[in-house]
Formats: C-alpha cells, structure tokens, sequence
C-alpha cells in the first residue's frame, strides 16, 4: 500500500503558478529517484484532462497511464506551499501530494485523504505547518472520536443556576483535555438553552477543539430557572461534524427518559441511560476473562450464541463511552476492542429478554471456548508500541537483503510480485436487483467453499477459516 510520512515532505516551497508548481512536484520525484524526468509531462498532461485539486487547500497531481513508463519505483512526495498556489479551476492549493505510482496505487492515498476534506482548519494548518511531522499529522489524522464517558460527568453539583451547572460541564472537559479557555469563555458568555423536560444545553464548536460531551446534574433536584426545571445540564463541544452522534444521544436521552430520573442516576446508571438503555431494558453486566481479549474467535463465539436468542441484544464497554454495537455483528464485537478484565454491559428488551442475558452472560464468564481463569485486577491496558521500531527499509538495486524465515524448509523460484487488481465497473448499476443476485450468490459459493476448507483443515486453521465463514453472515457487511 502507498503510504506518506515525514520523510516525504518539502516544506516551504514557492511557486508563481500551478504549471510551477507541478514542474516543482515532478522535480521532487526525480530528485527522489521515483520517477524519469519525462513523467513532468505525464503530470501537466494528466492536469490538462481534469483538476486533481482533492478539497481543503490539497492537490493530488500524478501522471497519465501512458507516463507510467516513467516510473522507476512507487512512492509520493508531499509539497507544502505556505504562501499557496492559484491552481487552474479558481481553488487555492498549499499542499501538493504528487504520487508516481506504477499502476493504481494512488487510490491508497486518494482513500487516506478522504478524512480531511470537510475538516475545518485544515487548510490553514498545512499552510502554518513548521515542520515535516506536523504536516504528515494532518495528512495522516482519523476523524476523532466523539467523548463521553465517567469522566466527562459532572453529577449533584452545588450549582445554583444552569450556567453554573454547564461551566461545571465545561471544567470538566478542560480537565480531559477535549477543549481550551476559548471554550470556556465562549460557554460563561452565553446562557444555556432549555430543551424541554428539565434538560439544558450549552455549547461551542470550533477546529481546535476535541468533539465531547459533559453531562451536570444539580444536587438540588429542585432548582428553577425562568420557571423550567434544572434537571440535567449538557455541555457540548463540537468539531465539524463529529459531535453529531453526541447531539443524537442527547434528543434520544430527551425524548424517551424524564429529567428526574436522570438527575438522581449515579455515573454508571447515566451511562446507561445515555446508552439508550431504560426501564423496559434488561442489562448484566459480565468480565471479559480471556487472555487476549475478545479477539476473533471468541468474538465468533459470542456471536453465534447471541444469534440463537430470541431477543436483539447489544453489547457496550462499561469503561468508556456508553456505545452499544449489536452482539449479532461480528465486526462490531471484533471492534469494541475489549480486552482482558475490562466489562462488558449487554442489553436487550422484550419477552425473553432476561433468559437471553444469562444465556449470553454465562458464555462469556466461561471463556466462549477459551480456558479462562478468574481476575483479581483492574483491566489490563493494551502494551505500548515498543520505541525502536523501525521503518522497513527500501530494496535498493543490487543489494542484498536478508528475508525473515515464516517456515523451515528450502525453496528456490522466481519471485511473484502481488499487485492489487484493477476494477473497472460503473459506479451505478444499470439493473440493481440483478447485482443484488449476483451479490447473494457470490455469498453464497464463498459460504460453501470456507465450509469445504475448514471440514479439510482441522484444527486452529479450521478455527480461524470458520470466523471468516461467519463474517458472511454479520449482518452490518450488507449495510
């Protein structure tokens, strides 16, 4: 996969064109050794067919099919140009990711950027950018995780008014690190708005700020303001629209659970309302005890005895944010990255719903297929990347370089190198009920030849063949 880091960044580069600023880009790759110097004008002639400005002040030039001759070896060079450059189609340009890429790889790099195109700031923080790290943390960064959790709560605060209550919220998001005095300023400069039902809402949005949300309940049950009750107030920090999720929670929270009850919850009670998980909703809570964790093939287990179930159930970290996925999906269970000694909250209503719980609870206590043993501990966090890990090197011409054995034995033959398939398929399709059959089937077969294998296999192979057998059965992969 074509990836980008610190090493491939030129910082403070200038150009009185955008045909400047591509010679510079194709420059950079000669320089490099990734490219001939004729791949310049596969990259102006690849300009010349469309723009390959990507959104948020980046461009992506890389050349034409025919000038893939011109590539001696894959990779990209990132251009920074804190001044920006005019490009061609009126967008103003300061960050060129110019790739020579052998076949399709740049799609690696088109699929990695997605992420920043409707992220505020970007633009003017790959401009300010000082240095190579900085910018390649830009490039490189996930959209955040929105936060609630116990420590985001705030709950029978001594507070006499709602402003008070949401500045209690915002300390306790400055005190997480999520925002900064901005935001504190921003939330004592303006009153809470009431949401109905003893819920307020105070919030401020802005680039620099991680999305969260607090929650402050008054110690005095009783406390007023402009004759509606204070019962529960939400301090909400956004970013674009990552705290969207957060303000879904909070209409749900609104509609469906009394302010009341919220204001007498303790922390683990108001995770689980915010959860979605109310009166008419049975939960146990159960410890995870495997060695490593819910990793696939417990997470397989999980998943099957949570099929059986009459009921839908759903499984949540207790420590965290009180996320629910459906323990019916494989990928969400795999997902929730529960390791060892941390709790599991699984919830589900309706008729059986209790016997569902104990059936799936029990599983879990016993290992899901595991030998487990019992957990004196607080959970066990996940080890630290060790420090000197390195890059791998690059294969330079002529220079030998000694491989890893995966197995003992001997063997002696041309090297086969894996390129990833080209698709060319249209994005819509003409007879939509057509693919869906072809889709079905396609299932189907790789169903019947992953039970073949692993009736073949034995053993821990058949183990993990039969996890990706379920996995076409999870039912979130047809979403």
């Amino acid at each position: 996969m074509l990836t980008l880091g610190p090493d491939d960044i030129l910082l403070d580069c200038r150009a009185k064109s955008w045909q400047a600023a591509l010679d510079a880009a194709a420059t950079a790759l000669t320089e490099a050794g990734l490219t001939a110097p004729e791949y310049r004008e596969g990259l102006h002639a690849r300009e010349a067919q469309s723009s390959t400005y990507l959104g948020n002040a980046i461009a992506i030039p890389h050349g034409t099919p025919e000038s893939r001759r011109h590539v001696r070896h894959t990779g990209v060079r990132v251009l920074q140009f804190p001044e920006g450059v005019a490009w061609h189609d009126g967008q103003r340009v300061h960050v060129l990711v110019a790739i020579a890429a052998q076949n399709d790889e740049h799609l690696d790099i088109l699929r990695a950027l997605t992420h920043v195109l409707d992220r505020d700031g970007v633009a003017q923080a790959l401009a300010s950018a000082e240095s190579r790290e900085e910018v390649a943390k830009l490039l490189a960064k996930q959209a955040p995780a929105p936060r609630l959790d116990k420590q985001t709560l705030c709950l029978k605060f001594p507070a006499h008014s709602a402003k008070e209550l949401a500045l209690a919220g915002a300390a306790r998001l400055y005190q997480g690190g999520c925002v900064n005095t901005a935001f504190m300023s921003a939330i004592a400069e303006r009153a809470p708005v009431y949401l109905g039902g003893g819920y307020w809402l105070s919030s401020h949005a802005g680039p620099e700020l991680a999305p969260a949300l607090a929650l402050a309940t008054p110690a005095d049950t009783r406390l007023e303001e402009q004759g509606h009750p204070v019962q529960a107030v939400f301090c909400l920090a956004g970013q674009a629209d990552y705290h969207l999720p957060l303000l879904e929670r909070i209409a749900a929270l609104v509609e469906s659970v009394p302010g009341e009850t919220l204001a007498n919850a303790d922390s683990t009670r108001a995770l689980s309302l915010l959860a979605g998980e109310t009166g008419a909703t049975a939960t146990r809570r159960v410890r995870v005890l495997n060695p490593h964790g819910l990793h696939a093939r417990p997470a397989k287990q999980l998943v099957q005895i949570a099929r059986e179930q009459p009921v839908a159930i759903n499984v949540r970290l207790e420590e965290g944010s009180p996320s629910s996925v459906s323990a019916a999906s494989l990928t969400k269970v795999i997902g929730l990255g529960a390791r060892r000694g941390q709790w599991l909250v699984l919830s589900a209503a309706g008729a059986g719903a209790e016997a569902a719980l104990d059936a799936l609870a029990g599983a879990i206590e016993g290992g899901l297929g595991e030998k487990v043993s019992p957990f004196e501990r607080g959970f066990e966090p996940a080890a630290p990347a060790p420090a000197d890990i390195k890059a791998y090197p690059t294969l330079a011409e002529n220079e030998a370089h000694s491989g890893v054995a995966a197995s003992p034995g001997l063997a002696i033959a041309p090297i086969f190198v894996m390129r990833a398939p080209r698709f060319d398929y249209p994005e819509n399709a003409t007879d939509s009920e057509q693919e869906l059959g072809r889709l079905k089937d396609a299932i189907t077969q790789g169903q019947a030849q992953l039970a073949a294998l692993v009736r073949g296999a034995g053993g821990e192979v058949a183990d993990i063949l039969s996890m990706h057998e379920e996995m076409l059965d999870d039912p979130e992969l047809y979403r």
